[in-house]
């Protein structure tokens, strides 16, 4: 990786033309994504590169799947984290520490996660810059209280077991109250749904 930075580098000082990124000998699965994300993270954010490929060597296993569509989904992930370019929204989330319930933390993170990729092609066609939404699921009263307020729409669960508080709704800042009721994650995901409508609706003529 070193000589590839130090190539590209040096191209990009002597020429003015389009630089194509791609670090082609990456390999396979974690590892090729993890080298690939490093070595064209760093050329982006000096401002190097035009055009991007991300090449891995597909996995054995047939699941139905284009191998190809990997490659530019990590190209993709690459852009939105260095913000270039959005093409989903943003679900930020904690690790979940030993202050967090963390069944509730964690089923709730897949949750969202899972139905905002569901409907970030929907959302990209019907509330163009849906896909620039940052979303919070954060999992104990310390620090999620804060982390929560500064998504566009976030929420800060309840801690560990005993704790009796209830999850806290967050928007541009402010509190929108509680989630109560058997089903708190149903309700986080209808307000998300509510604020894409409101926020990214396509104003009627």
């Amino acid at each position: 990786m070193p000589s590839l930075l130090s190539v590209y580098r040096e191209l990009a000082r002597q020429t003015d033309l389009a630089l194509h990124l791609g670090l082609t000998e990456a390999g396979t699965g974690e590892f090729a994504i993890i080298a690939s994300t490093a070595a064209l993270s760093v050329l982006l954010q000096e401002g190097i590169g035009d055009t991007l490929r991300v090449s891995l060597t597909p996995s054995l296993r047939a699941d139905g799947e284009d191998p190809r569509l990997q490659e530019v989904r990590v190209s993709q992930q690459i852009l939105q984290s260095n913000g270039i370019r959005n093409f989903v929204p943003t679900v930020r989330s904690c690790p979940g520490c030993g202050r967090t319930n963390r069944e509730i933390h964690r089923s709730m993170v897949h949750r969202v996660n899972e139905a905002v990729h569901q409907s970030a092609r929907e959302w990209r066609t019907r509330f163009p810059g849906s896909e620039n939404l940052v979303i919070a699921v954060m999992g104990c009263v310390v620090n999620g209280l804060n982390e929560a307020k500064q998504a566009d729409i976030g929420i800060s669960l309840p801690g560990r077991g005993g704790n009796e508080s209830v999850p806290m709704l967050f928007s541009d800042g402010e509190s929108r109250g509680t989630l109560t009721g058997e089903d708190p994650g149903k309700r986080f995901l209808e307000a998300i749904q509510e604020v894409v409508e409101s926020r990214f609706s396509r104003p009627t003529s």
